[in-house]
């Protein structure tokens, strides 16, 4: 019996000192874990409020680039309605500047017609015609002789 009082003598206060560690060492794990915790919390916050913001950066700059194109894309179709104006006014004047040409040339044929087609209808031109018609070949004739 003296050896299990000494071994209780020698056990107890060891059991009793590995319980009350045990315990220390559970409640410090449990506060650390806490605190690792609530520190990956505001990590997680931060990083949740830096993809937010990152978002709208990324929102905002295809909102930008969107407005780009769109005024590129109206410059151009103001550019090709230009140029579609311009070839439609230059084909018209075209068209003006032949109307007005085969308008003159009509007018001028109509006027030699009339003054020169007067003058070959009269008996006198026709006359000094046929007389130059005949020396020319008559001179041709006595050429060739």
């Amino acid at each position: 019996m003296e050896i299990l009082k000494t071994l209780l003598i020698a056990c107890v206060p060891a059991i009793v000192s590995g319980i009350i560690s045990f315990i220390l060492a559970k409640s410090q794990a449990k506060a650390e874990t806490k605190k690792l915790q609530l520190a990956n919390e505001h990590e997680i916050e931060k990083l949740m409020e830096q993809h937010k913001v990152d978002i709208d950066a990324i929102r905002e700059q295809h909102r930008l680039e969107m407005e780009s194109k769109e005024k590129e894309h109206q410059h151009k179709l103001e550019i090709m309605q230009k140029e579609h104006e311009n070839e439609i006014i230059r084909k018209e004047s075209e068209l003006e500047n032949t109307a007005k040409y085969n308008a003159a040339g009509s007018i001028m044929t109509g006027l030699f017609n009339g003054m020169l087609g007067g003058a070959f209808n009269s008996p006198e031109i026709q006359g000094e015609i046929t007389k130059k018609i005949l020396e020319g070949v008559k001179s041709t004739e006595n050429d060739g002789k």
